[in-house]
């Protein structure tokens, strides 16, 4: 179990996936670029799935427990496995493997209406 020195859970998320900053663009809670201006691939990270007391310390709380997401989201054919989706999803997965952090994948898969593909990593914060 992996404890975050913070006081809040969006900074222990940052910090989890901060390593990617430079190859993958990331977003707080919500992608907020112009249709125009849409990466080929980028995360969203947020918090607040659920929120709750972990360990209590003298009647107040001293680690909190927070559920977060880390959203991977592409533009995609869906039919390749060495197309940009699938490369970054190796990549966080090894950042989170590195990081001995426990999260639950799930493959969303591909929507072809909107001709991209979404995977999403849950995971459990604890920081105090």
């Amino acid at each position: 179990m992996r404890i975050f020195d913070t006081q809040d859970a969006m900074t222990a998320l940052w910090q989890i996936v901060a390593p990617l900053a430079q190859e993958i663009p990331i977003y707080k809670q919500v992608m907020d670029e112009d249709e125009n201006s849409v990466p080929e691939s980028y995360l969203i990270i947020r918090t607040d799935i659920y929120d709750d007391a972990e360990v209590y310390g003298d009647g107040h709380t001293e680690l909190r427990k927070n559920g977060g997401d880390i959203i991977l989201v592409s533009k995609s054919t869906g039919t390749r496995s060495d197309d940009i989706h699938n490369l970054n999803r190796v990549k966080v997965k090894k950042l989170l493997d590195e990081a001995d952090m426990a999260y639950t994948g799930i493959n969303l898969g591909y929507d072809s209406a909107l001709k991209q593909s979404e995977y999403t990593w849950s995971v459990t914060l604890i920081y105090g």
